[in-house]
């Protein structure tokens, strides 16, 4: 296993955070690992959202830490690209999952970064921004609708998208999607 500041391609870098475990880091410090636990219910209330940096040494994260490692890497090495959040805005409570992710540029393409989302973990090329987003929505609705969420006719329509900047460390959930909901993706 390479080394981060090693890696020299964003396929390494997808390689090197296959030692990354899909989970939270809570507020005591604690991993949470396993989702259908009772304590996974703590997520709302202990989870934090831990910097690039912090990820390396923990090896735990969901995607909006993944992001921010990944975030470190492309800006690191000079590429442009873009973090992205989507959610379901209903109008009522719900558990409608989220997910945020990275896109790249390079040579007049356009790259989706993805390893948290496991179905398709990848690089994935596509001709538009546009593309891209419309994609990762329609992957994310499927699998709201496949997996038991509460979806109801319409909420197809509202899944929106937010572009977003680095977010200050240990934000909570509220506090990160605070930050994460300012700037709608043109």
């Amino acid at each position: 296993m390479k080394e981060f500041n090693n890696i020299k391609t964003p396929k390494e870098l997808l390689e090197y955070m296959d030692n990354i475990t899909y989970g939270f880091i809570g507020k005591n410090g604690k991993k949470y690992l396993d989702m259908s636990s009772q304590e996974w219910n703590d997520w709302h209330d202990e989870c934090i959202v831990q910097s690039g940096e912090e990820l390396i040494e923990s090896k735990v994260g969901t995607c909006w830490d993944q992001v921010e490692l990944e975030r470190l890497w492309f800006e690191k090495n000079n590429y442009k690209y873009k973090t992205i959040f989507i959610w379901f805005e209903v109008n009522r409570e719900s558990d409608l999952p989220t997910h945020t992710f990275l896109i790249y540029e390079k040579d007049n393409k356009y790259y989706w970064f993805e390893h948290s989302f496991e179905t398709y973990k990848g690089i994935h090329e596509f001709n538009t921004e546009e593309e891209v987003i419309d994609f990762i929505k329609e992957k994310q609705y499927e699998y709201a609708l496949n997996n038991n969420y509460d979806i109801k006719d319409g909420d197809k329509e509202k899944l929106v998208a937010y572009e977003f900047t680095k977010p200050n460390n240990h934000l909570g959930v509220d506090e990160f999607i605070n930050h994460v909901t300012k700037k709608i993706y043109q």
